[in-house]
């Protein structure tokens, strides 16, 4: 495994919370240790009473989730969990001693990520959490969240500087705001009587000035003009 991706698998261990219901005590016990030895953050509970207790009380990324259980049955539990609009989104792996292939598809069918049949190899269950944790269309979004907080904070800097240093001049303010509604460069050049080379003009200007990329961000530049007049 790369470094990059080591660090991203770390960070992510690290920041998710990993809840383990089983009324085998001994066998959570194993689970929890070996999962911490792997910098996992880990919450386990014996029942599903427990399980929905601390469920209200914390923030779970992930259930695993034994099938077996004496008093609520892991089918019981997630269907219990789906009512919750709260708790229904969260992802969840099956633990059984039971491998029949029916079983199987029933814990699909009702959403379960993985299933897993007891015994178990530890680093399976530690590859399938790694892979639920580290899914590609929720780092996609993640860094799609990232990008659209650092275009924020640009275009925020980008108004404080307009409120500082900036000097429009009339007909540059009016080319904005033509901007601002859509209109082409043609548009824009028969509404004022110029050129479309001088329309394209004033928009280069006006782009430098604002350090900003394209017309559309441009555009958001109506409101301080708008403001000021």
């Amino acid at each position: 495994m790369k470094e990059k991706e080591k660090n991203i698998t770390l960070l992510s261990r690290q920041c998710s919370n990993i809840m383990i219901i089983d009324d085998e005590n001994m066998l959570l016990i194993a689970i929890k240790k070996y999962l911490m030895a792997k910098q996992f953050k880990v919450i386990i509970c014996s029942s599903g009473k427990e399980a929905f207790e601390r469920l209200g009380q914390e923030k779970i990324d992930l259930l695993i989730i034994d099938i077996l259980m004496s008093e609520t049955s892991g089918y019981e539990f997630v269907n219990c969990l789906k009512k919750n609009p709260a708790l229904g989104h969260i992802p969840f792996i099956f633990l059984t001693a039971k491998g029949m292939t029916e079983d199987r598809i029933k814990g699909y069918k009702i959403g379960c990520k993985a299933y897993l049949a007891k015994p178990f190899d530890p680093e399976e269950l530690v590859a399938i959490i790694d892979n639920i944790l580290l899914d590609k269309k929720n780092i996609r979004n993640i860094v799609n969240i990232k990008n659209e907080i650092q275009s924020l904070r640009t275009q925020i800097y980008n108004f404080g500087h307009y409120n500082r240093d900036l000097n429009f001049t009339t007909r540059e303010i009016n080319i904005l705001l033509a901007v601002s509604r859509g209109l082409s460069n043609k548009e824009i050049a028969h509404n004022f009587n110029i050129s479309v080379r001088n329309v394209e003009n004033y928009i280069t200007r006006l782009l430098d000035k604002t350090c900003v990329s394209n017309r559309v961000k441009l555009a958001n530049y109506k409101y301080l003009v708008q403001k000021g007049e």
